[in-house]
Order: structure tokens, then C-alpha cells, then sequence
């Protein structure tokens, strides 16, 4: 029988980690980012919490193990993440520059967040978080020389002439860019410019996000772009850099491009030949582009169209899916208009090219039982013919349906033998139907209880 000394000095389970592998666990940390799906119901207060993500310093408040270990690796102290930044977050990046050395590579975080009332302040200096974003600029500027990434979303830009200089080429180890200015009074262009004239010279430049920075296409590296997002362009300028983007492999473009630019391309259908994800968000005067381009490795797309006529087009999906010979795991189509018509018609154009598909979204006015029906298995020439057999994850916004037809369908594809495993469901509120689903809610209990992860939305708000 062990004695008391042997029982208090044998080590808890935690402690007999090895230190390389708690390393490896403490560097995964600083790169946390919330599921998509989650985040997506979040607000933006909830998901980024006011104040420094101090991430590295909590670990060494564990114990002098920890300690030591966080210690000793100064990459945990390169990353600072700060929304809506307070007067302390300037001395933590003081501690954190500190413990990070002098060659460390710095990815940094900073988010001034959304002003409710922005009339309510004076300009600039009334606004609560100017100053002390102007303090960690210039806290950050200085070693500009280690930035390997940058995310800047600010609402209020310091002047150009309150911030250090940075010299030309400092910024030679930058990887990742991603400015956004909500506000733009005369001095934000200077510092836009200023700070993209320098990161456009990086030759390790992979990925840069603009918005709302400058009238047309800035002079970006593209050929040496693995991912960028594009705001507002035209077709046409869409078109002129796509053909030099052969390293590409994830893409975001919103078009904004009204009647004043219509699409004048013609020529051959462009190839991303390293393309994995595409999201393109559409308005009412914009062209289809899916019908110059060609994407044969595409895993992931996302289609938002907020046009009255949306997919006006039917055949274009259809016919961009068999001109690439992708194999499409995950699709989102995002449709304003009161009546699924077009989105039946897109999946029964082009069904036939999405059998790989593991993930599928659709959120549309009004998805009706005929959709609904396109996903429950049917029997075809004596056999089961399951429609998207590999679909593991299934959300559907603003369905409207009988009571028990949600469940019917997942049970059917359950006995099928294609099982989910998260489901996702929100039901439109309709003022003619009964309130609530009972057959559905009742149903979906016993699913998950059997282990499918459920997210159901009923008539009357319940959740």
C-alpha cells in the first residue's frame, strides 16, 4: 500500500506530457478561430470580446511549468490580437514585444469595432479607442521589419504624420495583409496608401484583403498571390488580372458593378488551375463570370445573389461544373427572393456534378417542400437512388414545410444508409401555418439522441 508522501507526490495526469508536445499544444492556441457555423450566429461583440487576447499570458498563470515553457518560446509572444483596444492593451504589447525577441515574426490583430453613433463623437480625438490605437501603432510601426501578418479594421485612421515612418522594404517578410477602413477623411487615404505601397514591395506576399481603399485595382502582386479579396471591381478588371493569378487558391470577389460597366470580355475561358475556394457575391446588375472561368481542383463555392432575376442564367453552374471537372465538397447559395424556383433549377441542372458534395447551404425568402423534396431518397428503376449520397452537413434557412416533412426526409436518408452528421434548420414564420413543428421537433430529438448534431429553429422562435 502506497504511503501518504508516495500519493501527494505522484504526478497529476497533465504533468507527464511531454514538454515538446505541450509546445506543439500551446503554438495551436494561438491559432484558434471559432467554427464557421457557430460564428455565423454570432454577433461580432461575441465572437472577438473587447480588450487583448492574452492567450500566451494566461498560460503562464497555470503553473511554473507552463511557465517556464511559455516562456521559452517567443513565437507565442509574436501574435497580439486586441478588439476594441483599452489603455492596458498598450502596456501587454509592450510585454509581449519584450518576450518576443528580436527576430520573432509578428502576426498582429487590431479591430477598433463598430460605433453604434459615431455623431455622438468629435473627430478624431473624442473617439473612444483613437488614442490608444495610435499608441500601439506606434508601438508596432517601429518593427515593421518582423510583420509576417497584418489585419487592420479601422474606423478612425490616425494622420499620417502622428505615425513613424516605415522604411522602404522594411516590410520584405510580410505574408499576410488585410486593411479595412470604415471611415475615410482625407488624412485615411495617406496612411492606406502609405502602408500598401510597402506591402505590395514584399516578395513573400500571399494574401491581401482590401475594401473601400482605393477607386480602381491597386497595383497588387498578383502572380504571386495564394488568396485576395476584391471589393467592387468591374467584370472587366476581374478579367484583366485573373489570367496572371496561376498560384491562386482561395478567391473573394464582391461585384458591384452596375450598368455603367457592362461586360465587354470576350476570348477564351480563363483557368485558375490552383483554385480550392471561390466566393462571389453579386448584385443586380452584375454578369454571371462563372461562364469565362474555369476551376479544375475547386473543393469549396459560395454564390450570393441579391438580384431580383437571381441565376438568371440556370445553365451557368451546371456548365462550370462540367467545364472544370472539380469535385465539389462544400456549396452555399445565398438567394433574396421570395420563391426557390431558381435554386431547384440550378440542382436539377446540375445534381449530377455534385455527388461528392459533403457540405451543402442554402438560404434563400422562402425554401419550399419542393426543395426540401430534392434530398429525399427516391426509388429508381428498383434500386435506392440517394441524392448527394456524401452529404455530411445540411443547413437550410427559411424552409417552409408541413409538419413532419423535415424529419421524414432526414429519417429516409438515415434509413438509406447516408446519415448527417450536423443538421441545420431554420423555419420561416408564416402568419397562415400552425405555430410550431411537433412531428419535426419530436423527431429530431430521438436523431439526436442517436448522435446527429441538430440546430432547429421552429415557428414560434424556439431554438
Amino acid at each position: 500500500m502506497n504511503n501518504f508522501t508516495d500519493v501527494v507526490n505522484h504526478p497529476c495526469p497533465i504533468s507527464t506530457i511531454p514538454i515538446e508536445l505541450l509546445q506543439e499544444i500551446f503554438a495551436f492556441s494561438m491559432t484558434k478561430k471559432p467554427y464557421p457555423r457557430i460564428a455565423a450566429s454570432m454577433s461580432q461583440d461575441e465572437r472577438d470580446p473587447a480588450g487583448f487576447q492574452a492567450t500566451a499570458l494566461i498560460l503562464t498563470w497555470v503553473c511554473s511549468q507552463w511557465r517556464q515553457i511559455a516562456l521559452s518560446m517567443p513565437e507565442l509572444w509574436g501574435t497580439m490580437t486586441i478588439y476594441k483596444p483599452k489603455s492596458y492593451c498598450v502596456d501587454l504589447v509592450k510585454v509581449y514585444l519584450s518576450r518576443a525577441g528580436r527576430s520573432t515574426s509578428l502576426n498582429l490583430y487590431l479591430r477598433q469595432g463598430h460605433v453604434a453613433n459615431r455623431h455622438a463623437y468629435g473627430f478624431p480625438d473624442d473617439f473612444p479607442e483613437h488614442k490608444v490605437t495610435l499608441e500601439i501603432l506606434k508601438l508596432w510601426v517601429p518593427q515593421a521589419h518582423r510583420w509576417k501578418s497584418i489585419f487592420l479594421d479601422m474606423t478612425y485612421t490616425p494622420p499620417l504624420h502622428e505615425l513613424p515612418k516605415i522604411p522602404p522594404g522594411a516590410l520584405s517578410r510580410i505574408q499576410d495583409a488585410h486593411l479595412h477602413f470604415s471611415e475615410r477623411p482625407q488624412h485615411s487615404k495617406a496612411v492606406v496608401d502609405w502602408l500598401w505601397d510597402n506591402i505590395f514591395q514584399s516578395p513573400a506576399l500571399r494574401t491581401a484583403y482590401w475594401r473601400d481603399l482605393k477607386p480602381a485595382l491597386p497595383p497588387a502582386p498578383f502572380s504571386q498571390l495564394f488568396e485576395f479579396r476584391l471589393f467592387a471591381p468591374t467584370a472587366d478588371e476581374l478579367f484583366s488580372i485573373l489570367p496572371s493569378c496561376q498560384r491562386l487558391k482561395r478567391l473573394k470577389v464582391d461585384i458591384f458593378a452596375g450598368e455603367t460597366h457592362p461586360l465587354t470580355r470576350s476570348g477564351p475561358v480563363i483557368v485558375l488551375p490552383s483554385l480550392e475556394y471561390f466566393q462571389l457575391d453579386v448584385n443586380e446588375h452584375s454578369t454571371c463570370i462563372l461562364d469565362h472561368l474555369s476551376a479544375p481542383i475547386l473543393r469549396e463555392l459560395i454564390i450570393s445573389d441579391s438580384r431580383q432575376t437571381p441565376f438568371s442564367e440556370v445553365h451557368s453552374l451546371e456548365q462550370f461544373l462540367q467545364r472544370s471537372r472539380c469535385v465539389l465538397r462544400t456549396l452555399h447559395l445565398d438567394q433574396r427572393v421570395d420563391d426557390d424556383g431558381y435554386v431547384i433549377q440550378y440542382f436539377s441542372c446540375a445534381a449530377k456534378y455534385l455527388a461528392s458534395l459533403e457540405v451543402l447551404s442554402v438560404d434563400c425568402d422562402m425554401l419550399s417542400e419542393r426543395f426540401v423534396s430534392l434530398l429525399v431518397p427516391q426509388i429508381v428503376k428498383d434500386k435506392i437512388y440517394i441524392p448527394f449520397p456524401s452529404l455530411v452537413d445540411l443547413e437550410l434557412s427559411r424552409a417552409v414545410t408541413q409538419d413532419g416533412f423535415i424529419s421524414f426526409m432526414l429519417k429516409s436518408r438515415f434509413a438509406a444508409g447516408a446519415p448527417l452528421w450536423a443538421f441545420v434548420c431554420r423555419i420561416k414564420y408564416q402568419l397562415s401555418a400552425p405555430i410550431g413543428h411537433p412531428k419535426d421537433e419530436a423527431a429530431l430529438g430521438k436523431l439526436q439522441e442517436d448522435g446527429l448534431q441538430v440546430l432547429w429553429s421552429a415557428l414560434d422562435g424556439r431554438t
